[in-house]
């Protein structure tokens, strides 16, 4: 072999591995970038933090709420500009989490089935939370402390809950003032209406001889002049909470966060003082609700 043969042998081997090494350092940028990409979708779809995207919501950005309304002074007004205690709680709520809420009138009767179902993000609506009902449904931290109240003509003889025997008596469908009066009351006939205003209706008609419903109700009733007094208050100490499907954890942790914010930074005090000219009692600002499983 010549000695020019020889150094064109060398120069094309050079030129060979040359080009090997470029191959294979491409692969490898390739290699690392396309990780790169894969990584920060799987972190753009699993960020944590309670941010909008987790909360598991049946419409982005949007959190969907059930509730009975007309119920004030908690749920009231018309379409979609409705008011309230319950209103202003989910609006802050709603603002904290950065979501847009959006109220859907439903009949309480069934309002923690279609909860279940799916019908709804959240439920907010003067609901007590209750061991039966935390079979179908979760229940956030309380936001509301309320009692039972005794409602009648102003001309009734019914000053107590004995009173009621072989009696008359309205309240809600689906509520506990309605368990109450079948339960703790020897009351003749307890009769069942779908919306708080139609308990009171019923009483200042004399369609019934009484009715039993969560006093802030019966007490916006007499507020706003209807023909009725509050015979007593029956203390119950039930507590309101905010209900949630049963999988989807994530949202009732991002409202239980909001809560505890509201009644630390005092802007729940300032939601009872617009409608019950009071601050939140202690039983709601140190209250929590423990879920069955």
């Amino acid at each position: 072999m010549t000695k020019s043969r020889l150094w064109a042998l060398i120069a094309a081997l050079a030129l060979v591995i040359g080009t090997i090494g470029l191959a294979a350092c491409g692969s490898s940028d390739d290699s690392t970038t396309g990780g790169s990409t894969t990584s920060g979708g799987g972190g753009t779809s699993t960020t944590g933090g309670g941010g909008a995207a987790n909360l598991g919501l049946a419409q982005d950005g949007t959190l969907t709420v059930g509730s009975d309304i007309p119920y004030p002074p908690f749920e009231f007004g018309d379409a979609p500009d409705y008011t309230g205690f319950d209103v202003d709680v989910v609006n802050q709520i709603a603002d904290g989490l950065g979501v847009t809420p959006k109220f859907e009138d439903t009949s309480f009767d069934t309002i923690f089935a279609d909860l279940a179902s799916g019908k709804f993000d959240m439920v907010a609506s003067a609901s007590t939370i209750t061991p039966e009902r935390q079979q179908q449904v979760n229940f956030s931290d309380p936001y509301y402390s309320a009692d039972q109240a005794l409602i009648v003509a102003p001309d009734s003889d019914i000053k107590t809950v004995d009173d009621l025997s072989g009696k008359n008596v309205a309240a809600q469908n689906g509520t506990t003032g309605l368990d109450y009066a079948k339960s703790k009351t020897d009351a003749a006939n307890v009769q069942g209406f779908p919306q708080g205003p139609d308990v009171i209706n019923a009483v200042q008609s004399g369609q019934v001889d009484a009715g039993i419903l969560d006093q802030p109700v019966a007490q916006d009733g007499v507020d706003n002049g209807a023909p009725i007094e509050i015979a007593t208050i029956i203390p119950t100490g039930e507590l309101y909470g905010l209900a949630v499907p049963k999988n989807n954890p994530g949202l009732l942790k991002a409202i239980n966060a909001q809560l505890v914010q509201m009644k630390q930074d005092g802007s729940l005090d300032k939601i009872y003082q617009k409608y019950f000219g009071i601050d939140a009692p202690k039983a709601v600002t140190t209250g929590t609700t423990k879920n069955p499983g």
